[in-house]
């Protein structure tokens, strides 16, 4: 029982210190509609369990909504103009995250962000 109930807190600790990892501005470079290239600053923020944040680009900030985070990987929404892209997300451990995007104008596409420093 001991066992278990150690695991148990290990595995606890172990996700909440992913989730505080995912903490801070990110940054990606991404084609805009034009094909010219575009910065993109993801700035996340853990409240307790729940991740909060924006998406920042030239066309400027955007909340992103319908989060949610299970360890190393989490999603969430960001919309405008009528549209909602999704992005899933995993936190590598050299401070980079792997990200999908679905749903874009542009195409389903992935990136690398990378913490800024």
């Amino acid at each position: 029982m001991k066992t278990i109930l150690s695991v148990c807190l290990f595995l606890l600790i172990a996700s909440t210190g992913f989730a505080a990892g995912i903490e801070g501005n990110w940054v990606a470079n991404m084609k805009g509609p034009d094909g010219s290239e575009m910065v993109m600053t993801f700035v996340f923020k853990m409240d307790g369990e729940k991740l909060t944040g924006v998406v920042k680009s030239p066309n400027g900030d955007m909340p992103i909504s319908n989060t949610k985070v299970e360890g190393k990987t989490f999603s969430f929404d960001v919309s405008f103009n009528d549209m909602t892209i999704k992005h899933n997300c995993i936190l590598k451990e050299d401070d980079t995250i792997s990200m999908k995007v679905v749903g874009s104008p542009m195409g389903d596409s992935e990136m690398i962000l990378k913490r800024s420093k």
